[in-house]
């Protein structure tokens, strides 16, 4: 198959994924037509959705590449399982989440949205596919026990300028998918400080969507983009529950201690790594 079949089947079954979830959140009631928002909002849900899919088939199809395409099966399961499956959604004022006497008259869904908000952070999952596929690619070019795909998917390695750019490239695109999220669940700061708080976010997300890359480009180092994927998707999938704080506040704001678990784990892989090989050399000789 061609690369441009393959790009305009994967674009195909993209939007059939997508207008099959946006029918399914109509049939139950939820406001989700283009009607019900602006023209930039509803095309920004449709396509992240049509993108989340279109990705992890369309690697499946021209690197072999499983992993993303798993993910995508099992959130979408697990969407369509809860939104199919009893209870159905209850709606709690935030005064019995609080424990206030009187009610707030702010209401929160319980069991229930979980399509409508897939779709509006479609783009987040998205960004933990494309960490998916990149990781599982660099591990079947770098270790001879696993199946190598067709081509490398992405070539980090390529001089240290090589691997920088890729690095800040993908910086720049976390930061803008992870403040647009911020953006989105309306996350601000007490006193008038919120502008403060999303160039400090800002720079934690460049930080977090570039280091990881850029360590397992130029020193083939697996635990610090593992743990940013996984950190990205508890991120998004906490907005699944029903809850007054947003845990994206949390991870926009506190950045600094996700990277010093990155860190971490860079270090100990390192470690581990060399420890390893001196213990193979000793053996050898």
């Amino acid at each position: 198959m061609s690369s441009t079949r393959r790009v305009l089947l994967s674009l195909g079954l993209g939007v059939l994924y997508a207008l099959g979830l946006f029918v399914l959140a109509s049939r139950l009631g939820y406001a989700v037509g283009p009607s019900e928002h602006s023209l930039i909002e509803f095309g920004w849900h449709y396509g992240g959705l049509v993108a989340a899919a279109a990705f992890p088939i369309w690697s499946a199809l021209r690197y072999r590449l499983l992993t993303p395409l798993v993910a995508l099966i099992a959130v979408t399961g697990y969407v369509v399982g809860m939104e199919l499956l009893a209870p159905g959604p209850t709606f709690h004022d935030i005064a019995e989440l609080e424990g206030l006497a009187e009610p707030t008259g702010i209401i929160v869904v319980e069991n229930g949205l979980y399509v409508v908000r897939y779709a509006s952070y479609a783009s987040v999952w998205l960004v933990g596919f494309a960490g998916l596929a990149v990781l599982e690619g660099t591990a079947r070019t770098t270790w001879t026990r696993l199946p190598s795909p067709p081509e490398q998917p992405l070539r980090l390695v390529g001089g240290r300028q090589h691997t920088r750019l890729i690095a800040v490239a993908s910086g720049l695109v976390y930061v803008v998918v992870m403040t647009w999220f911020a953006v989105r669940l309306n996350v601000v700061l007490a006193g008038g400080r919120t502008l403060l708080l999303y160039a400090f976010g800002g720079v934690g997300m460049w930080a977090l969507g570039s280091l990881p890359l850029y360590f397992l480009g130029r020193y083939r180092l697996f635990a610090p983009l593992a743990l940013a994927t996984l950190f990205t998707f508890a991120d998004v999938a906490a907005e699944f529950t029903a809850s007054v704080e947003s845990p994206h506040a949390l991870y926009f704001g506190g950045w600094f201690l996700p990277l010093g678990l990155i860190f971490l784990a860079g270090g100990l892989e390192a470690v581990i790594r060399r420890v390893r090989r001196h213990a193979t050399q000793s053996a050898d000789s």
